[in-house]
Parts: structure tokens; C-alpha cells; sequence
């Protein structure tokens, strides 16, 4: 298990199914241009609690917790992380901060995250 942040060359899809083969947990969150978005649909890619607040402290909160989800490797699969990055670049940054340091933190944990970056779908 490589826990960490990366960007990978193969679509989205490709690279979640490799993983859940690989007994990953596995959440896609698709391309999003706005942070209201971006909270909503990563809220659902990693299951997060009924009581997530849909913000930056939330997210980072959430993303360093992931006790609700089974033990082993979690993975995070963002597609087109650009479209953020064009949008909101100071939210895109925040946002890959979070999950840069929760990764980081998580190696030797019950749940490795591993965020995956992957190109637009074709």
C-alpha cells in the first residue's frame, strides 16, 4: 500500500477498477469547476458521516478520520482535478493540501489513503 498523492495517465474509470481489484476502498470524485460541488461529491466518493459540514475544515476533518469506512487501503480517484484548479485555483489548493497531509499522516495507519489524480475523460 503506497499511501500518498499522485498523477496518474490512465481514465478515471480504469485506475478504480484496477484498485477495488487491488481490495482497495474506492471513491471516484468526477470533475467538479465549483467548491460547492467539490464538497458535495467528495463528501459521497469516501461515504463521509451524516455529520460532515461541507467545507474545508470538514473535508480535512473527515479525510485524516475514515473510520466509518473497512481497514485497508482507501483510494481517491479525482478526475480532471483542472477544472477546479481553473475555476477556484485557491481551492483547488486548499483541497490538495488536505489530502496531500492526510495522506501523508495515514501510511502507517488501519486506512493508507492514496489520492490519485487522472486526466479528464476522453
Amino acid at each position: 500500500m503506497r499511501a500518498g498523492v499522485e498523477r496518474v495517465e490512465r481514465p478515471a474509470a480504469e485506475v478504480a477498477a484496477a484498485a477495488r481489484r487491488g481490495g482497495a476502498t474506492v471513491g471516484v470524485l468526477p470533475a467538479v469547476a465549483d467548491r460547492r460541488s467539490l464538497f458535495t461529491k467528495v463528501g459521497a466518493a469516501l461515504q463521509f458521516p451524516g455529520y460532515y459540514g461541507r467545507n474545508l475544515d470538514a473535508l480535512e476533518e473527515c479525510v485524516r478520520d475514515l473510520s466509518w469506512l473497512p481497514a485497508g487501503e482507501v483510494v481517491l480517484v479525482w478526475e480532471d482535478d483542472a477544472a477546479l484548479l481553473a475555476a477556484d485555483p485557491a481551492t483547488h489548493r486548499a483541497v490538495l493540501e488536505i489530502l496531500t497531509d492526510a495522506a501523508a499522516e495515514s501510511k502507517s495507519g488501519p486506512r493508507p489513503l492514496r489520492v490519485l489524480l487522472a486526466p479528464p475523460a476522453p
